[in-house]
């Protein structure tokens, strides 16, 4: 079974935020590639698919580290994320 963790995803450069599932079984980094590519769409191209991005929990202004597990970096359910 696939285990996903619905999260707010906050994009400042787009002044918008997306309720997005995410895999939790994955490293940060595969996760923001993902979200990247995600919200590139949504925004019909407006937001650009780099790999210079970083993201960063809302509540607690911590920047994840692209190597940790998912499960390591305590992202779970309701979680506010900020894509930078």
């Amino acid at each position: 079974m696939k285990y996903k963790v619905l999260v707010e995803v906050y994009v400042p450069e787009l002044d918008v935020s997306y309720d997005l599932f995410i895999p939790a079984n994955k490293k940060v980094g595969n996760v923001v590639l993902l979200l990247v590519k995600a919200i590139n769409e949504l925004s019909e191209g407006a937001y650009p698919v780099s790999v210079n991005h970083a993201l960063m929990n809302s509540d607690t202004c911590m920047i994840y580290d692209l190597d940790l597990n998912m499960k390591d970096a305590a992202i779970l359910n309701g979680t506010k994320l900020i894509l930078v």
